[in-house]
């Protein structure tokens, strides 16, 4: 992808592509609803700015159903709104497609990446990211990376009881998609698993506060924490001498992270090509050096800080791998599941 005259493109691209560089000129300023911290787009922005200095980004974090709603309120009256939404919310993007609210921007990296990633037309993969366990290193002494070994934890009665957390699956659907989609993966193992777990386990709402909790040994251990949230922090001065982390050997959840351009964007050049350049080889590897997981089978290994999928597919085999993915029946059933999940984690509101 080039610079201002798009002279150096891929020669997969199309002959009129430079077209559309030139009428992003026009626009003014590309503006992005997004359920991912300024420090995960860092490099993505810096990167996209090189090629494409005219174009201003303006960023909002919002949550995954804010991000819609959003989107849908200020749409319906005209007002300026979203020109891409990049965010983790399945049912989500479901709904946006079904209103039309989703354009079908055909990007001309989408055949260099896996049709997983590909949801629905116009809808894309930025991050394919493991949720992990962590662990206190100081209060474990044997690193746990299985939800076999928590289970184990079991085994010595009431020590650790409440001293291991995971994400609420009631407090949103991130959570619950997770939780859903390895029960699902797990079959007729799962509940008797999770009611193991649930006698240990303190669930949280968030990511960030469990890496805190367990550092700080409130918790001994986490499961299913979002690998955006741990990898970064483990940069963070002593950390690592404290906290470990690992993939789980008997089923990772994996979350696709979606975006796609709108259908009431302002500036859709711009947003497609911001698009494209997160699908490109280059975006990928700024994706990965922000800490979230690039799944685009050239980058290699040595071009990012933390994980590629290729790498997790390597560790753990694909048949470990639980893709958390749009499921009719997760919200059809969701009702009876959380009611099963609660008593599983000792929930009684």
């Amino acid at each position: 992808m080039a610079e201002a005259g798009a002279t150096d493109l891929p020669d997969y691209y199309p002959a009129d592509y430079d077209a559309m560089v030139e009428a992003s000129r026009a626009e003014e300023s590309l503006l992005i609803y997004s359920n991912i911290a300024e420090y995960n787009w860092r490099d993505i922005f810096d990167g996209f700015s090189e090629k494409y200095p005219w174009i201003k980004i303006e960023s909002i974090d919002l949550g995954p159903s804010t991000s819609f709603e959003r989107y849908y309120s200020e749409n319906s009256v005209g007002k300026r709104t979203a020109d891409l939404i990049v965010t983790g919310a399945p049912d989500g993007w479901y709904r946006f497609a079904d209103k039309g609210a989703l354009a079908q921007y055909s990007s001309p990296e989408a055949e260099k990446m896996p049709e997983w990633s590909r949801p629905l037309p116009g809808l894309y993969t930025i991050s394919a990211d493991p949720m992990v366990i962590i662990h206190n290193k100081l209060l474990l002494r044997d690193a746990p990376d299985s939800l076999a070994d928590i289970r184990e934890l079991t085994e010595e009665g009431s020590r650790y009881r409440d001293k291991v957390t995971t994400y609420n699956a009631t407090s949103h659907s991130f959570a619950y998609d997770i939780h859903w989609s390895v029960t699902k993966a797990l079959g007729d193992a799962a509940w008797p698993l999770f009611d193991d777990l649930g006698s240990l386990t303190r669930s949280e709402s968030g990511g960030a506060v469990m890496v805190e909790k367990v550092t700080t040994g409130e918790y001994v251990a986490g499961y299913f924490v979002s690998g955006i949230t741990v990898f970064p922090r483990m940069n963070q001065a002593g950390r690592d001498k404290i906290m470990g982390w690992s993939l789980i050997e008997d089923g990772t959840p994996i979350f696709h992270r979606n975006m796609g351009v709108t259908e009431g964007a302002k500036s859709p050049n711009s947003a497609r090509l911001m698009l494209d350049y997160i699908l490109s080889h280059e975006g990928q590897v700024a994706v990965g050096k922000g800490g979230l997981t690039p799944y685009r089978p050239d980058v290699g290994a040595n071009e990012v800080p933390y994980l590629s999928y290729d790498m997790i597919v390597d560790q753990i085999g694909e048949e470990n791998i639980i893709h958390v993915e749009y499921d009719p029946e997760a919200y059809e059933q969701r009702e009876a599941f959380l009611a099963r999940w609660k008593q599983a984690f000792r929930i009684k509101n």
